[in-house]
C-alpha cells in the first residue's frame, strides 16, 4: 500500500505540471480602439484614425513593452512585432501614444514653439483580455478670443507660457519640467480672432501675452492657475477703452435700480453691459465692499408680484457674469410685501446668473409685517440659471417662520457648480437648507460645507423639501453640518414630496448620525448611489477618493444639461473633501 500510495502521488504530481504548462502557454495580445474623448467631451465616440496611422506602445506587467510601433487598420492596432501576454497572469498598464514616438527624448515643441498636441490612452488590462484603447488630448489646450477693438488695432500676438515640458516618463505619464518658460509662440492676426495653443498640465501656470500694434506693444499676463490634461480653458481679451461693465459699490447700486426700471442720474444700463451671443450680459469687473450705508441704496434685482397684487411681476431676464468677483458685506434689503427676497428677488426663465461669490453679507428679516418670506442670500426665486456661484461666511436671520436657503429659496431652474460654506441659519426659521429651500428642479455638481442650523423646524442640509414635479439632486456632496435645536434635519434634505425625485452620485460623512433624508427616504425614484465617505475621504463603498469620483462623473456627463459647462474639482482648503475649480478671468 505504502508503494502505490507514492507511485499514484507522482501520477498526480505530473499531471498537475502538464496542466500548469498549458495555461502558461503565451497568448497573442489583441489591441483595438478608435475612440477620442474631445476637449469639451462632446467628441466621445468620435473616430479619429485611419489606416495606417502609427502610434508607440509601452506596458508594464503582463505585458512588457518599450515604445512598441503600432499601425492602424480595419479598427486594430497592429505591433511591429508580435505581442504576448506573459506567464505571471498579472495585468498590464498599457499607455499608447499618438502620433508614435520616435524616441522618448524627441522634441516635444514644434519649430515655430508650439507644444504639439499628443492624444494617449492609458488602460489596466486583465490578463488574457483585449486591450481597449480611448484616447484623450495629453495636454490641455487654451484658446484667446480678441474683441473687434484688438483685432483691428494688432499686428500679431505672441504667447509665452511660465511653465517648459522638458521630457515624458511613458509609462506612467509623469511630466519633468525645465527651468525656463516656454517657447514663445507668435500669431498673425487672424480673421476669426482665435488663437490656440497647448499648455502641459501642471499647477501655478501664467501666460504671457503681448500685442504687437503700430504704437508699440502691449503686454498682461493671465492668473496663475492650474490647467489639467484633456481640458480646455478659454480667454476673451477685451479692451479698456470699450470694457463695459460695474466697478465700484456706486455703479452696483445704479445696476440694481436701472435694471429694475427705475432711474439713476449719471447711468444707463449700456454702461454695465452689452450683448454676448445675443444675450443682454452685465459684467462684475472688480470685488466690491458694501457699507452699511451703500446696502440700503441697493435694490433687490428682479421682483415678484408683491403680497397685495398690487404690482406686476419684473423677473431678471438676462444675463449677469460675475467675473469670478466677490461681494462682501453686503446687507440685503428687505422690501416690505416682497414674497421672494436674496440679491436677485426673481430670476425669469431665461435669466442667468455666473460666476459670483457673495462673503460676509447677510439677509436680516427685521419683522417688517407678520408674513413669511422666502429667502435666499443670492436668489429669492429662481427659473433661470444659476451657476459658479458661490456663499461663504454669511447669515441669514429670521423670525417669522421664514424658507431660507443659503443660495437660493426656491430653485425652478438649475442650479449648477455652486456651493454654501460656512452659512449661519439663525430664528425662528420654519425650514431652511443649505443650498436651497424648495428644489422643484435641478442641482447639479455642488456641494454645502461647515454650515450651522439654529433652530429651524424643518431642516435639509443641501435642501429642505422636493416639489411635487421631476426634480434631482445630482453630483453632489455635504459634509460638517451642525444643527442645534432642529426638531427634524436630514443630511441632503428634509423630506421628499414625490417619487419622481432622484438622488445620484451623493456623498455624506460615514461618521454622521442623521438620515439622508428624513422624511419619505423611501419615495425616491433613483438612490441607488448615495455614497459615504471616509475621514481621509474615501468614498466607503467604491474606494476611490471623492475627488476622484466628483470629477468622473463631470466628464461623462459634460454638455448633457442643455450645454451648460460643468466645472471640475480640485483638493479643498482647510479640511474641505474638495471644491469647484475656481473661475479664471483676464478682466
Amino acid at each position: 500500500m505504502k508503494q502505490l500510495y507514492i507511485i499514484l502521488l507522482a501520477c498526480l504530481l505530473v499531471g498537475c505540471q502538464e496542466e500548469q504548462l498549458m495555461d502558461n502557454s503565451l497568448i497573442t495580445v489583441s489591441i483595438q480602439g478608435n475612440q477620442l474623448e474631445g476637449m469639451t467631451r462632446n467628441n466621445e465616440g468620435k473616430n479619429i484614425f485611419t489606416a495606417g496611422d502609427n502610434a508607440s506602445l509601452f506596458s508594464q506587467g503582463g505585458i512588457n513593452a518599450n515604445n512598441i510601433a503600432l499601425t492602424y487598420q480595419d479598427g486594430e492596432w497592429h505591433p511591429e512585432t508580435p505581442l504576448y501576454w506573459d506567464k505571471s497572469g498579472n495585468e498590464a498598464s498599457v499607455v499608447v501614444y499618438y502620433p508614435a514616438f520616435a524616441s522618448t527624448q524627441q522634441e516635444l515643441y514644434d519649430t515655430e514653439g508650439n507644444l504639439k498636441d499628443i492624444f494617449y490612452a492609458a488602460q489596466e488590462t486583465p490578463y488574457g483580455k483585449p486591450v481597449e484603447l480611448q484616447f484623450e488630448h495629453l495636454f490641455a489646450k487654451i484658446t484667446f478670443e480678441t474683441d473687434e477693438s484688438i483685432h483691428t488695432q494688432m499686428q500679431n500676438i505672441r504667447f509665452t507660457p511660465s511653465v517648459r515640458l522638458a521630457s515624458i516618463e511613458p509609462h506612467t505619464r509623469t511630466f519633468t519640467f525645465a527651468e525656463t518658460p516656454a517657447p514663445t509662440v507668435s500669431f498673425e492676426k487672424r480673421t476669426d480672432r482665435i488663437y490656440t495653443l497647448f499648455i502641459p498640465p501642471a499647477d501655478n501656470v501664467a501666460v504671457d501675452i503681448r500685442l504687437v500694434t503700430p504704437e508699440g506693444e502691449l503686454q498682461l499676463t493671465t492668473p496663475t492657475q492650474s490647467f489639467i490634461s484633456g481640458h480646455q480653458y478659454t480667454y476673451r481679451l477685451i479692451s479698456k477703452e470699450k470694457e463695459t461693465g460695474i466697478y465700484t459699490a456706486e455703479e452696483f447700486i445704479a445696476f440694481s435700480h436701472l435694471i429694475n426700471g427705475m432711474e439713476y442720474e449719471g447711468y444707463t444700463l449700456d454702461d454695465f453691459g452689452h450683448e454676448v451671443d445675443g444675450v443682454m450680459t452685465y459684467f462684475l469687473c472688480a470685488d466690491i465692499a458694501f457699507t452699511e450705508e451703500q446696502s440700503e441704496l441697493v435694490q433687490p434685482i428682479g421682483y415678484d408680484r408683491t403680497i397685495t397684487g398690487d404690482r406686476e411681476d419684473c423677473p431678471f431676464i438676462n444675463c449677469f457674469d460675475g467675473q469670478g468677483h466677490t461681494l462682501s458685506y453686503l446687507q440685503i434689503l428687505t422690501p416690505e410685501g416682497t414674497i421672494y427676497q436674496g440679491l436677485f428677488g426673481y430670476i425669469g426663465p431665461q435669466g442667468i446668473v455666473k460666476n459670483l461669490t457673495l462673503e460676509n453679507c447677510s439677509y436680516t428679516n427685521p419683522m417688517i409685517s407678520d408674513k413669511s418670506y422666502y429667502e435666499g442670500i443670492i436668489v429669492g426665486k429662481n427659473e433661470g440659471i444659476v451657476t459658479g456661484c458661490h456663499v461663504k461666511s454669511c447669515s441669514i436671520k429670521d423670525w417669522t417662520l421664514g424658507y431660507a436657503g443659503g443660495l437660493v429659496s426656491e430653485n425652478h431652474g438649475i442650479i449648477a457648480n455652486c456651493s454654501s460654506y460656512n452659512v449661519n441659519f439663525e430664528g425662528t426659521l420654519y425650514s431652511a437648507g443649505g443650498l436651497c429651500n424648495y428644489n422643484y428642479s435641478q442641482i447639479l455638481n455642488s456641494y454645502v460645507y461647515a454650515c450651522h442650523f439654529n433652530k429651524a423646524s424643518q431642516t435639509g442640509g443641501i435642501f429642505h423639501r422636493s416639489g411635487n414635479d421631476e426634480n434631482c439632486l445630482l453630483n453632489c456632496y455635504a459634509g460638517d453640518l451642525m444643527y442645534v435645536g432642529n426638531t427634524e434635519f436630514g443630511y441632503f434634505s428634509h423630506r421628499v414630496a414625490t417619487t419622481k425625485t432622484i438622488f445620484q452620485y451623493c456623498y455624506y460623512p460615514v461618521t454622521c448620525t442623521s438620515d439622508p433624508v428624513y422624511k419619505n427616504f423611501t419615495n425616491i425614484k433613483d438612490k441607488s448611489t448615495i455614497y459615504t465617505y471616509d475621514t481621509d475621504f474615501t468614498v466607503t463603498d467604491t474606494g476611490e477618493t471623492l475627488l476622484d469620483a466628483l470629477n468622473a462623473w463631470v466628464d461623462k456627463q459634460q454638455g448633457e444639461y442643455n450645454g451648460l459647462p460643468l466645472l471640475h474639482w480640485e483638493a479643498g482648503d482647510e479640511g474641505v473633501p474638495a471644491k469647484l475649480a475656481a473661475f479664471k478671468s483676464l478682466f
